[in-house]
């Protein structure tokens, strides 16, 4: 008797424990790759402070480096919003954004613009960052570009200042869970049980 009304209890919420076992899994998921996600960024956070150096060659490269020193020098703790944005701008931010591509796409290229010239000598001429920069014909579209790539090093730095820890790993999480693709897909799963 007690097996049979649990069975039939099941089958009344079949939905709502489907909806809770598919939210338990997302939001593990979302752990697992903040904390994957974390461990590439805080190698790459110190790379960004490396490259700000000063070393006997650095004049070949660390142009730029003054657009982000405030934040190489920053020694507190990020608070928790500031990690979510963080990792929001360094994991579920395109460089250049769609709408960068957008205004320069009909724009006209600049007369005798060489891309080269315009990254000699600073910190966004290393290959890594080299494709962000494909197609820009014009100084307004490197310049926007780098300001892209400036965001996104400030990012890496507040993940480098935190560490492993909780913190980051739950503001990683929560971005990931914020990604506009995650909420569509959340949305097309309510929708399919609802119509079950």
């Amino acid at each position: 008797m007690v097996v049979t009304n649990t069975l039939r209890e099941l089958r009344r919420s079949w939905r709502l424990l489907t909806a809770a076992l598919l939210a338990v899994g997302a939001v593990l998921l979302a752990i697992d790759i903040s904390d994957q996600q974390g461990r590439m960024d805080i190698p790459q956070g110190y790379a960004v402070r490396m490259v700000c150096e000063a070393d006997p060659e650095s004049h070949l490269w660390n142009g730029g480096c003054e657009r982000i020193a405030a934040d190489i020098a920053r020694t507190e703790k990020p608070s928790f919003i500031e990690l979510y944005q963080a990792f929001v701008t360094a994991h579920h931010t395109r460089i250049p954004s769609p709408e960068l591509e957008h205004q320069f796409r009909s724009a006209a290229c600049e007369q005798g613009f060489d891309l080269d010239t315009q990254l000699k000598g600073t910190r966004y001429v290393f290959v890594p960052l080299r494709p962000h920069f494909s197609g820009a014909c014009s100084v307004a579209q490197v310049e926007a570009i780098m300001a892209a790539l400036d965001d996104r090093d400030r990012a890496l730095l507040a993940i480098e200042r935190e560490g492993l820890s909780h913190a980051a790993l739950y503001a990683g999480a929560l971005a990931n869970l914020t990604e506009p693709l995650v909420i569509l897909g959340v949305a097309a799963v309510v929708a399919a049980l609802l119509i079950l």
